[in-house]
């Protein structure tokens, strides 16, 4: 097999800078690597439209040689008269030892010289399907499609979805965020009930929780929805103070979760690890050690002798007075579950809400059990600008998302504008 038909020359004027030498056609372009997206050589844009499906490599002495039909597959984007190239690299092959950039280089209105972060979001939108399994939509019609795709490979399952802006942040609850929260848990829930005691004082445990959460206090709940628009909104809305220009990413998670293994919020369960939020940390320490230990040795006795476990138990019996210790397993205590609450508020209705709500952690280290009784899948969401002008038309803004007085008054207003 030939490799001289196509060639990469290395420019010396910048590391990163590559260009494609293809029958007399220069063509610059770089490399771009995020463990998210998987492995890339972006071209800049041009007229000059090459006919390339699929291609191997072979690199020599800072050249690239290319060979046609190899398993390196060949996006073409079109954009206005113009072409851009994105080559695809498999996902479990070993990727050239090249320079390549990431989104930390390319901040979404910058320019290196090539093109800027935005661009390459744009490109990333266009491949849709990554070759590592993930999605990038950058449109609210491709991002009903991935939903179906997905959906369709888990139809026995319940399907959630969590929208955040920026793509990396981590699955857990706000509470477990910071040590300053969960060190002071029980002093935050006891404050909050005291101000809103009348309200509150015939309340559950997760009524409460989930109101701390309606009004942003840090909890052990983390938002999801059952409507896949609402997730998008959220990807797509910017948070208040949100100070980060580098990314212009945001995500959908997609969690599919056996029936079985969702909780309701009067549920014994749910119960159970909400009480948490009552005990103090040092209880909450102990009660954690203990478990871990009595699974360990195998030994109930072990967490069941403990103080922590009395003053557990005490809380418990204060809703559940029918309480039976004989059916209660302490991994309860560790594993988040995802919850389908009543629909106790506006908001929880607006946003189909529901939440997982997580167990104990080591409040030691902030080490805590993760959710590990779903299939998940990741879409990345692009464009967001203009996605939520589609989602506008479909009336999804922040007045139909939040329908309380302020965010109302500020819809209105920006509809106007």
């Amino acid at each position: 097999m030939s490799y001289n038909i196509y060639e990469v020359v290395k420019l010396n004027l910048k590391n990163y800078k590559y260009t494609i030498s293809y029958n007399n056609i220069l063509i610059d372009g770089a490399f771009f690597y995020e463990e998210e997206y998987g492995f890339y050589f972006f071209t800049t844009h041009s007229k000059e439209e090459l006919e390339l499906d699929s291609v191997s490599i072979r690199i020599d002495n800072n050249i690239i040689y290319l060979c046609p039909n190899g398993n390196i597959s060949v996006k073409k984007i079109a954009r206005n008269d113009k072409y851009m190239y994105a080559f695809l690299f498999p996902i479990n092959e070993k990727y050239p030892d090249v320079y390549a950039l990431s989104l930390d280089d390319l901040n979404l209105d910058d320019n290196i010289s090539l093109f800027t972060g935005g661009e390459i979001l744009e490109c990333l939108g266009s491949i849709f399907k990554l070759p590592n399994g993930n999605y990038v939509c950058s449109s609210v019609q491709s991002y009903i499609t991935a939903i179906e795709e997905i959906t369709n490979n888990y139809g026995n399952k319940e399907h959630f979805f969590r929208g955040h802006y920026f793509y990396k942040y981590k699955l857990i609850p706000s509470l477990y965020r910071k040590k300053k929260y969960y060190d002071n848990e029980s002093f935050m829930y006891m404050d909050f009930k005291t101000q809103f005691y009348n309200e509150l004082s015939n309340k559950k445990y997760i009524e409460i929780l989930t109101t701390m959460q309606h009004y942003k206090m840090p909890t052990r709940l983390l938002d999801t929805t059952s409507n896949p628009l609402v997730a998008l909104y959220m990807a797509c809305d910017k948070p208040v103070n949100y100070k980060s220009n580098n990314y212009g990413v945001g995500e959908v998670i997609i969690m599919n979760e056996d029936i079985k293994n969702i909780k309701y919020s009067d549920s014994n369960a749910v119960t159970l690890l909400s009480c948490l939020s009552v005990l103090e940390t040092n209880y909450k320490q102990e009660l954690y050690e203990k478990i871990i230990e009595s699974i360990e040795k195998k030994d109930d006795s072990i967490y069941k002798n403990s103080l922590a476990y009395k003053r557990f138990v005490a809380e418990v019996h204060n809703e559940l007075s029918f309480f039976d210790e004989s059916f209660f397993t302490p991994e309860v205590l560790l594993k988040p579950r995802h919850v389908k609450v009543g629909m106790i508020n506006e908001r929880i209705i607006a946003q189909s809400g529901s939440f997982i709500l997580f167990g104990l952690c080591n409040y030691l280290t902030g080490e805590y059990m993760p959710l590990d009784t779903v299939t998940k899948q990741r879409v990345f969401i692009v464009n967001r600008n203009s996605i939520m002008k589609q989602l506008e038309l479909l009336n999804i803004n922040p007045g139909t998302m939040y329908p309380d007085k302020d965010h109302m008054s500020v819809s209105i207003t920006k509809s106007y504008e």
